[in-house]
């Protein structure tokens, strides 16, 4: 697990897609014919080791705070075994009642795991195995037509084919022409067969796909890298200049857009700009827009103020929230938009309205750097240019639902605006990046990404990187859009009935599990 996904900037660590294809079959193995006490013992063993080497980078959201980390990787790490644990456990289990399809079990189960992994207030679609092929560009084409989901199917099915292989050659005694010849290696043939012809189907689509030829659109970025845990009063006037030189140095470009990160302010532009009473930074923000004539989107604090009764007394309640804002060309804020999907725990609290609970969770999650955001209303798109962009912040480009919605609404291209320095690792950057690649093959636009530190770049609609900058370097760059690669995709118009699909054959596995166990029993 630790080898298929990017880690550390050192050659060997990088990520290489081929393990994701292997590192389960010793588990699969291993699981067959044990106890269920131990076939979950061994999952969440396995799980807790993967994921603690994979993702323990997930421990300096702290910013350094006494124990911090260490909280952090005991409470997210064992959580994600149990999720890495269930999607074996559960189809152990049920295989063991469904012996003709637990070839096809293993996978179904993995996906719907994943897929409770996107849903609901506590969501992480972080882990997708699929992500591991990010580099694997011919491959992942087939995203188009079976997106994330399906390539991490795929990678399941064949890892579960090659372990019944396995099995059946070490607890089978067959001569090795009978075994040859058996359904078990007929079917992994096959699945190879099939992986095959994707690799070349998929390096065909790209041999034959258009290159970007003219600019529709500029994009001008500037990653500042500015520290997320430095005093931003202190420090913010200082930032902005930085921000405006590296801007200053890509103007002789003319780009249509400037784009700065998620963090890049921590100012309240948009609701201050309403009320007319903007601050030092604010005005001088502002002004500089206003003074290059140039288009610019950004983050901010968002502030949601409404009225709230309390017995008589009416006052009015200021939220905050993490916005995204475009400011025009003339130095004016023309649009904002409030992040969705906010990361539990890092950005908000769940449970805030259960008394005792949320009031323990919240006060230890404020005291080790957490936030207290109120989530966005819903999907927005904003247009720039006669061209509409999703904004996507931070890590809402892993949820591939929303940008599917997206994609019904008619966007152009997605931005992602995304600080992911607390992070200090190439793993954090880079993991994050390899699921967004995703997106833009699954619905055929083009994805812009802006890091505070990286990783930012261009992406267009076949997952192709056409300009970018390396991991925490300061500086700006630009890279054009050109909108006639755009295409409508098989995923885009139907995904959802695919993920229908997959999960139905869940349910319809439960269903005859039960209907066997009662049989048995009452038989």
């Amino acid at each position: 697990m630790f080898l298929s996904f990017p880690n550390f900037d050192v050659f060997i660590f990088k990520g290489f897609g081929f393990f994701a294809w292997i590192f389960m079959i010793p588990l699969f193995i291993y699981v067959r014919d044990k106890p269920l006490k131990e076939v979950y013992a061994a999952s969440f063993l396995t799980g807790l080791i993967g994921n603690f080497f994979t993702y323990q980078w997930i421990g300096h959201f702290t910013g350094g705070q006494t124990g911090g980390y260490t909280l952090i990787v005991c409470l997210l790490i064992p959580s994600l075994s149990v999720f890495f644990s269930l999607k074996v456990f559960t189809a152990e289990l049920l295989s063991r009642r469904l012996p003709a399809l637990r070839f096809l079990v293993y996978p179904v189960m993995w996906c719907f795991i994943e897929w409770i992994q996107s849903v609901g207030y506590l969501a992480f679609p972080w882990t997708n195995v699929a992500y591991s092929q990010f580099t694997s560009t011919a491959f992942i084409q087939s995203a188009s037509v079976i997106g994330a989901a399906g390539i991490g199917f795929l990678i399941i099915l064949v890892s579960y084919s090659i372990s019944d292989v396995f099995f059946h050659c070490l607890s089978e005694k067959k001569n090795i022409k009978s075994l040859l010849k058996s359904a078990v290696f007929i079917r992994t043939y096959l699945l190879l067969f099939l992986l095959v012809t994707i690799n070349i189907v998929g390096f065909a689509a790209l041999s034959s796909a258009p290159v970007s030829k003219k600019n529709d659109l500029r994009i001008g970025i500037a990653q500042s890298c500015i520290d997320p845990w430095g005093d931003w009063d202190a420090n913010r006037m200082r930032y902005l200049t930085e921000l405006k030189n590296y801007t200053n140095e890509i103007l002789d470009r003319s780009p249509d857009l400037i784009i700065w990160s998620e963090s890049a302010s921590l100012e309240r532009i948009s609701f201050n700009f309403a009320r007319k009473r903007l601050n030092e930074y604010e005005e001088d923000l502002l002004n500089y827009v206003k003074t290059i004539g140039k288009p610019l989107f950004t983050g901010e604090i968002g502030i949601n103020a409404k009225y709230v009764r309390d017995g008589s007394r009416l006052f009015i309640e200021y939220q905050p929230q993490n916005n995204g804002v475009l400011i025009n060309g003339d130095g004016e804020v023309a649009d904002t938009y409030s992040k969705i999907n906010l990361v539990p725990f890092g950005e908000w609290f769940p449970y805030d309205n259960i008394p005792l609970v949320g009031r323990i969770i919240g006060d230890v999650a404020r005291s080790y750097g957490g936030s207290s955001f109120l989530p966005g209303s819903g999907p927005k798109l904003m247009t720039i240019n006669g061209y509409s962009f999703a904004p996507l912040i931070c890590y809402e480009g892993m949820f591939y639902r929303l940008c599917r919605k997206y994609k019904e609404m008619g966007l152009d291209f997605f931005i992602n605006i995304t600080n992911d320095a607390w992070s200090k690792t190439y793993s954090g950057h880079m993991q994050h990046f390899s699921g967004e690649i995703f997106r833009a093959i699954e619905n055929g636009v083009w994805l812009v990404r802006v890091g505070n530190s990286g990783f930012s770049a261009l992406v267009d609609p076949y997952g192709r990187v056409t300009a970018s900058m390396p991991i925490l370097q300061k500086g700006s760059f630009t890279g054009d859009i050109d909108f006639s690669l755009n295409r409508g995709t098989f995923y885009s118009r139907y995904g959802g009935y695919m993920q229908g699909i997959l999960l139905g054959l869940a349910f319809a596995f439960f269903a005859v599990f039960a209907f066997r166990l009662a049989r048995e029993r009452f038989n």
